[in-house]
């Protein structure tokens, strides 16, 4: 592992600009409990009213954290694990050298459950079933 600091750009998507800010805060919480990490949101940089009235904010809103860590490998295993838990919760990581990591949610807690609950109860579902 590196000693270097690396600074990234984390993204988080919402269905509104209200979502993604709670998502945001909700995200940046749990990046503030590892060691050597530090997170916070981005100024805005995009000037206001500079597409017309339906500019691109309105279609994918977003709030932007700066995490600073020499740890980013376990940072990215937070991030990811945080994503997971719901499938409404998508994050851009963009890295100082321009990289670009992407994490898309998965099944939500409550999918997971139902699917250990009904575990063997149904026949439609297997190991060799698609979804």
């Amino acid at each position: 592992m590196s000693d270097k600091i690396e600074s990234v750009r984390i993204q988080v998507f919402g269905a509104d600009p209200r979502h993604a800010e709670l998502e945001a805060k909700e995200l940046r919480e749990v990046l503030k409990r590892l060691d050597g990490t530090g997170v916070r949101f981005a100024s805005l940089e995009a000037p206001r009213g500079t597409e017309g009235a339906k500019g691109t904010e309105l279609l994918t809103p977003e709030v932007v954290l700066i995490l600073t860590t020499g740890t980013l490998a376990l940072a990215r295993t937070a991030i990811k694990a945080w994503v997971d838990v719901r499938k409404s919760r998508q994050v851009r990581v963009v890295h100082s050298d321009g990289t670009v990591t992407e994490f898309q949610g998965g099944v939500s807690g409550r999918e997971v459950k139902a699917l250990r609950d009904g575990q063997g109860e149904k026949s439609g579902t297997g190991p060799g079933d698609p979804r």
